[in-house]
């Protein structure tokens, strides 16, 4: 009897060892499976979709920053403006592409400033493009504001409208440059409106404060394009964009 008894006992502990072992392949097994699930998953998504558009966000921003740092120097020609700008550009490429580099992925980032050096500013669009959105909003929830507008092309009628209880129109019909301070709309807030933007083109300021004393800057000069190659081991996007400047 003691032999039955020391042989169940024996049977006992080799199927939990049995058990224990099988519930630990079985495991490892559910692990793998769900790591390569999550592996085809981001494979699926296509990670350079999302590179290239973080590239486009940064670059765009670099550009933006680069044209204030530039442009906010008084005595300053043109030339040396552009020259400023260029460097910088040069720099955040050069370390973008060193950054990009350590994760295995080639970065090439250039701009062309022909506008600015040739003074062809942006249609007064949303995107300052000549077919951009004619009609858009610049700003909403406006107390005061101080607008500045340099015409340097335009055909037809552009406008702009602060929109209102009492709806108030500035018109423009020649090249010139204009000035207007707001200090005290009846109505206010009122928002600032573009209208037939495609039909001039120039450079805006417009300063001011929101209803609830926030102070803000809405200004434009140029298109600057910005060219962005992103390289992989199997992959390559190029893509072209343009960025208004300063803002």
């Amino acid at each position: 009897m003691g032999i039955i008894k020391n042989e169940s006992a024996q049977f006992m502990l080799l199927a939990g060892f049995i058990i224990a072992i099988g519930l630990v392949i079985t495991t490892v097994m559910l692990n793998n499976i769900i790591f390569e699930s999550n592996m085809a998953g981001e494979a699926g998504g296509d990670p350079i979709k999302y590179d290239i558009v973080n590239l486009m966000r940064i670059s765009g921003d670099e550009m933006k920053i680069a044209y204030r740092n530039a442009t906010n120097v008084s005595g300053v020609s043109k030339g040396n403006m552009i020259t400023n700008f260029n460097n910088q550009m040069q720099k955040f490429s050069e370390n973008l592409s060193k950054i990009y580099a350590l994760h295995g992925e080639g970065v090439n980032v250039s701009w062309d400033v022909n506008n600015w050096n040739n003074s062809l500013y942006a249609n007064f669009t949303e995107n300052g493009t000549a077919n951009g959105a004619t009609n858009w909003t610049v700003i909403e929830n406006v107390k005061d504001s101080n607008i500045m507008v340099n015409i340097s092309d335009i055909n037809g009628a552009f406008n702009i409208t602060l929109v209102n209880s009492t709806t108030s129109w500035i018109n423009f019909t020649t090249k010139n440059t204009y000035s207007f301070s707001n200090s005290s709309i009846v109505g206010s807030p009122y928002s600032i409106v573009f209208i037939n933007g495609s039909n001039a083109a120039g450079s805006f300021i417009i300063t001011g404060h929101t209803s609830n004393g926030a102070s803000f800057n809405r200004s434009r000069d140029y298109l600057l394009n910005t060219t962005i190659i992103l390289s992989t081991s199997n992959k390559r996007a190029n893509i072209t964009i343009p960025v208004s400047v300063p803002w």
